[in-house]
């Protein structure tokens, strides 16, 4: 049995454990996990926590993030120290990544990407909390070349992972300055090749992203009168006899079991589909085995069913305001493809997306392969659909089919061009 990483694309806790997999030589099957409500349940039933990532071995099943580092370093030659004492700063300084900075990292980062509104007493604790951290980081770097020492090991990665994330999203130029030690540090960190294997080349935006405060003086003053027009209301339900209320508690779970009926029977229609002889899974194996590139493209063409499955270019019709920033493109393709499109959808197709050309008129586009040789239903019920131009590829068409070659394996960031725009931000869906 092969050790198994249950763990989802794209997020930032699944590429460090790959990272530190690569650095330790240890061969791990990523099977990509995106827990949803369909198969929450069953996942639940085999990992009782029902959290990712989990790292399934023949001994047992391990999770949290850095316990699954842990594990892997000491499949390795130094990447949990040498000494007992490295051992214990490796363990301190994962413990400071989580408890000193990490939390406060993503409580700051979802108010400044507006999952949340915005509460300006607690986003100013965290980044001074934030700040702080930092400066002790920047510190012991000051000391040493590493975080535990001279030597890198799965502290650093994990640190990494965090840092790169804070001034991605939380901090400008002019505040990373204050680390330079720090600075130095990540720059050697994220420049290892298995670093940019997974996460490719960090980009930090010239300012920092404005964070959009309301005034919660207004907002206090709404809540109390809403709350003064609701004690009356509750007073008087209070002493309404409670039987009136009893008929539609059982009537409502009802009504959602029939609701949820039919959904639960209907079949995707892509498995409708005749047989085909084309397996795209075997076809991602291959892809991601084989380290020529070319020969990739090489087999595809030779093994594809074009009665069975097709093959696109799709590109996205941005708006006047979109495209300007290559941070905010980058996360406008991820939050389209990670997000808005259906994620089962992956059993069916695969792709190279990605970000193209120079700010500020940067291009979302990409070479797909799918089930079917129609625009599948996962894509038209895509929040963007109507913005999306998709152009089916006749290999017959030297023209077309030379372009969905050039996006296929044209995959350097920076380095490779096509249609005369360079390739900024590359993603697989996969």
């Amino acid at each position: 049995m092969s050790i198994k990483l249950h763990s989802p694309s794209g997020q930032g806790r699944t590429h460090k454990i790959l990272v530190a997999a690569k650095l330790a030589n240890l061969q791990l099957e990523f099977v990509d996990t995106q827990l949803n409500e369909k198969n929450f349940q069953v996942f639940q039933n085999k990992f009782p926590f029902g959290k990712v990532p989990v790292l399934e071995t023949q001994e047992g099943n391990l999770f949290e993030s850095n316990a699954i580092l842990r594990y892997i370093a000491r499949h390795s030659q130094g990447l949990y120290g040498k000494t007992l004492y490295q051992q214990g700063l490796v363990d301190q300084w994962l413990d400071v990544t989580t408890n000193e900075l990490e939390t406060d990292v993503v409580a700051a980062a979802i108010q400044v990407l507006g999952h949340i509104p915005v509460i300006p007493d607690q986003i100013k604790t965290s980044f001074a909390q934030i700040n702080y951290t930092l400066a002790v980081v920047n510190t012991q770097l000051g000391k040493s070349k590493y975080i535990s020492g001279d030597s890198l090991t799965v502290a650093d990665i994990a640190l990494a992972q965090v840092v790169t994330f804070a001034f991605t999203l939380l901090f400008g130029e002019t505040e990373r300055n204050k680390y330079q030690h720090l600075l130095k540090w990540l720059n050697e960190v994220t420049s290892l090749p298995e670093w940019r294997a997974e996460f490719g080349r960090p980009r930090f935006p010239k300012t920092a992203f404005v964070v959009n405060e309301v005034a919660p003086q207004e907002k206090d003053k709404k809540e109390k009168k809403e709350k003064k027009q609701e004690q009356p209301k509750q007073k008087e339900q209070q002493e309404q006899p409670k039987q009136k209320e009893q008929p539609k508690q059982k009537e409502q779970p009802k009504q959602e079991e029939e609701d949820d009926a039919p959904k639960k029977k209907e079949a995707n229609p892509l498995d409708l589909l005749p047989p085909s002889t084309f397996n795209i899974d075997d076809y991602k194996r291959i892809f991601f085995a084989e380290k020529d590139i070319q020969k990739n493209i090489e087999t595809l063409f030779a093994t594809i069913d074009l009665n069975g499955w097709s093959l696109w270019l799709v590109r996205y019709n941005k708006s006047e305001n979109e495209g300007k920033q290559l941070i905010l493109t980058n996360n406008l393709m991820k939050g389209f493809i990670n997000q808005r499109l259906d994620q089962n959808f992956r059993k069916y197709a695969f792709a190279i997306h990605g970000v193209y050309g120079d700010e500020p008129n940067l291009q979302l586009r990409g070479a797909w392969l799918w089930r079917g040789t129609e625009v599948p239903k996962e894509w038209k019920d895509h929040v963007a659909y109507d913005y999306h131009e998709f152009i089916k590829v006749d290999v017959n068409n030297a023209a077309q089919k030379q372009l969905f070659v050039d996006y296929w394996v044209k995959q350097e960031e920076d380095v490779s061009e096509v249609e005369g725009l360079k390739a900024r931000s590359l993603m697989y869906f996969r």
